[in-house]
């Protein structure tokens, strides 16, 4: 079964291609101008595909490393920040404490009141301004705390991710270089059980189940892949093959007509399609895959 051509694959098509019909002199065509005459094979061998997938997961890794380190530089700041703060306002109440205590000082030389009063009164001020202040930072360093615990939260989360994503790499890699379907399906269920909302790994599991010959197994995998994702050209071709294997062309029919018209890459790959055998002849699929012969 011929899975629908990747969105890497038609990025590797180079604009040199479409040179107009005036051009007197064809350039040099490179490895990357070379048309490619087998969508199946691989355009890379397995070891640069590893290559690539192991540069990406560093990439991803370096970008959380630098992300938590930023984080934790900015806590520490704050941190400081709440400390200094704290510092100041003791100072400020000594130095109030202090003014008071020569004000009321001076008073009682003066005669307006006993030294007991004084001290009374002294004492009630400081444990009121304390109180304020107290309870005024205890409420940032709760704040600062619950912060800490959902920045380490989201930390974990994120190296979750990272490791997931490895494992998936890998579990792709592998399935590219099977060649059993039930072998690449036993690959897609590794994935979907990290990844249950995975449509890539949906619609090649039904690709797969289309090569065992299971067309409504197929179908209720794409049905599934497109209720995720309803825009999605591979989910919607794979259902049209699985309703050309069903024997439904009408709803194959639909399904590969948006799925062209989205891109152009799937009308080459339907012509060689196994699954659409049975709609050989039929005229609404003969000019969806032809409309040029037709036009003629």
């Amino acid at each position: 079964m011929a899975p629908a051509m990747s969105a890497a694959q038609e990025s590797t098509v180079s604009p040199s291609a479409q040179t107009s019909p005036d051009a007197t002199q064809e350039p040099a065509r490179g490895v990357i101008d070379t048309p490619i005459d087998d969508p199946d094979a691989p355009l890379y061998s397995p070891f640069t595909a590893r290559y690539l997938l192991d540069e990406i997961r560093n990439l991803r890794s370096e970008f959380e490393r630098s992300r938590a380190q930023i984080i934790e530089r900015q806590i520490t700041r704050e941190y400081n920040i709440a400390h200094e703060a704290a510092g100041y306002a003791r100072n400020a109440v000594e130095l109030f404490f202090f003014v008071i205590t020569a004000v009321m000082t001076l008073l009682v030389f003066l005669g307006w009141n006993s030294l007991r009063d004084v001290r009374n009164r002294i004492n009630d001020i400081a444990e009121a301004k304390v109180g304020e202040l107290v309870e005024g930072y205890a409420e940032r360093l709760n704040a600062i705390e619950q912060e800490l615990h959902e920045k380490s939260e989201h930390l974990l989360a994120t190296q979750r991710e990272i490791d997931d994503t490895n494992e998936i790499h890998s579990l792709w890699l592998r399935a590219s270089q099977e060649t059993t379907p039930a072998a690449k399906i036993a690959i897609y269920d590794e994935i979907l059980r990290i990844r249950p909302d995975d449509t890539e790994a949906l619609t090649f599991k039904a690709d797969a189940a289309l090569e065992l010959e299971e067309p409504q197994w197929a179908l209720s995998l794409t049905n599934r892949a497109i209720r995720l994702d309803p825009d999605s050209p591979h989910a919607l071709y794979q259902r049209a093959c699985a309703y050309a294997a069903m024997e439904m062309p009408t709803e194959a029919l639909a399904d590969l007509e948006t799925v062209i018209g989205q891109s152009e890459n799937y009308r080459e790959t339907a012509r060689t399609e196994r699954a659409f055998t049975l709609l050989h002849g039929n005229d609404a699929f003969e000019k969806l895959i032809n409309p040029m012969e037709l036009a003629i």
